[in-house]
């Protein structure tokens, strides 16, 4: 009996340390798993900041075409560069988003630059 006692406690003592040992592993898991998510986290910050900024130095040259256009009659619209820029989003795209993605995300920045061609008072 004794044997079965010293056998039952043995096993108690080795699930509790591999229940300890899969605790931690779980924590350590956790904590990396924390580490990186905030690490991609702040790559995506960094990157959004950018696009932000670029959209904004974009929108500037746009309405600088505009003054341009203006000042020398020319209407602001041109289907053809429209047309050609589309055609060159589709060039530099190297996924993984589709073309389709890219061509609505430039399609939703140029309705928005002709907003603000059109409401901006220079």
């Amino acid at each position: 009996m004794n044997s079965e006692k010293n056998k039952k406690k043995k096993y108690r003592n080795i699930k509790e340390k591999n229940m300890e040992a899969w605790i931690k592993m779980e924590k350590d898991s956790n904590d990396d798993f924390k580490e990186k998510l905030n690490h991609f986290r702040k790559q995506i910050d960094e990157i959004d900041k950018a696009l932000v900024d670029y959209l904004n130095r974009r929108a500037k040259v746009v309405l600088e075409i505009r003054k341009l256009k203006e000042k020398h009659n020319i209407p602001l619209f041109d289907a053809k560069r429209e047309e050609e820029l589309m055609n060159n989003i589709v060039k530099y795209n190297k996924g993984p988003l589709y073309n389709d993605n890219i061509l609505e995300i430039f399609e939703c920045i140029l309705r928005n630059i002709q907003i603000l061609e059109r409401n901006e008072n220079l």
